[in-house]
């Protein structure tokens, strides 16, 4: 069996463009070659790259293709901008295709696997090497695909220190101001102020709006907890302080990695101060989170107001 000839070095370790190859004389016969694969015209992607990789890093393959052929005034957007700067979207909007604005009126990217807007006016950025829309702009286009929760979610990241912050509340309020009247508008103004900082995963959203929405008290995210002499003891997920209860999310990876070993040592230190720590999972409801939580702030002196 024939092998295709080498290609060189720098054109295996990354999506290249047709034209880059052209000007170093390789024949379009090698560019046709089965160890290459063109997911947009003019563009070709090493199949070593992404023929056993995982979805992030198909998507960021994906992306780097596209890039080799971006115009100026287009730029990365909607899902698209949102994963590459690592602000939550559910599984359903992870496909493998590419959210593109251009900042011409009435002209739309398009292609296959690419979806196409006009965003004249838009405000972009950077975000690793690639050309973003703003963030704060990226959460309102979010608006018209994602529900009130998964909003609430995505706005707790840009507001989030960890690992950076993204946009500030008021780049998010003027953000809100200028989307009025669009897809999505109604739902922006009820995520708005909704929206925590500290938050430091989606799942500490949800069970900090589970609680709320049950009538508790509303937690601290991510607070500092000190002993009697000041010493800090932990960094408690959802704290509520005058009832000595700490809710903690425990992810997929908690029984995998060293962290579990931290935790247990921590939440021993928080027990001998007499915290009462509630500990969900993946697989406990709502349901369950109000029941569980409940029940300890009960326990530690607190009384539901009733109407």
């Amino acid at each position: 069996m024939r092998h295709p000839e080498p290609f060189p070095a720098d054109l295996t370790a990354a999506p290249f463009a047709v034209r880059d190859a052209d000007r170093r004389n390789i024949s379009r016969n090698r560019l046709r070659a089965r160890d290459l694969t063109s997911p947009f015209r003019g563009v070709r992607v090493p199949l070593a790259l992404v023929a056993n990789a995982k979805p992030e890093k198909k998507f960021a393959a994906l992306c780097d293709a596209y890039q080799t052929k971006l115009p100026p005034r287009w730029f990365f957007s909607g899902p698209t901008a949102a994963r590459i700067m690592g602000i939550p979207v559910p599984h359903r909007l992870e496909r493998m295709e590419v959210h593109v604005s251009s900042l011409v009126p009435h002209e739309r990217p398009r292609g296959r696997w690419v979806r196409g807007h006009s965003a004249p006016g838009a405000t972009v950025g950077t975000f690793r090497g690639r050309p973003v829309r703003e963030p704060a702009e990226v959460w309102c286009e979010l608006a018209s695909v994602l529900d009130i929760d998964e909003l609430i979610q995505a706005g707790d990241r840009l507001l989030s220190d960890k690992p950076f912050r993204l946009a500030t509340r008021e780049q998010l309020e003027a953000a809100v101001a200028r989307h009025a009247g669009r897809a999505g508008a109604k739902k922006l103004r009820e995520a708005l102020p909704q929206l925590r900082e500290r938050v430091w995963s989606p799942k500490e959203t949800t069970v900090r709006l589970t609680m709320v929405r049950a009538g508790m008290p509303e937690p601290e995210n991510n607070k500092p907890i000190y002993d009697e002499n000041g010493k800090l003891v932990a960094i408690g997920d959802l704290v509520l302080e005058e009832f000595m209860t700490v809710v903690e999310y425990e992810g997929e990876r908690w029984h995998a990695d060293d962290r579990s070993i931290i935790d247990v040592d921590r939440f021993n230190a928080l027990s001998a101060l007499l915290w009462t720590i509630v500990r969900v999972r993946k697989h406990h409801t709502r349901a369950d989170i109000e029941r569980m939580v409940e029940k300890a702030l009960r326990a530690n002196g607190w009384t539901p107001e009733h109407p």
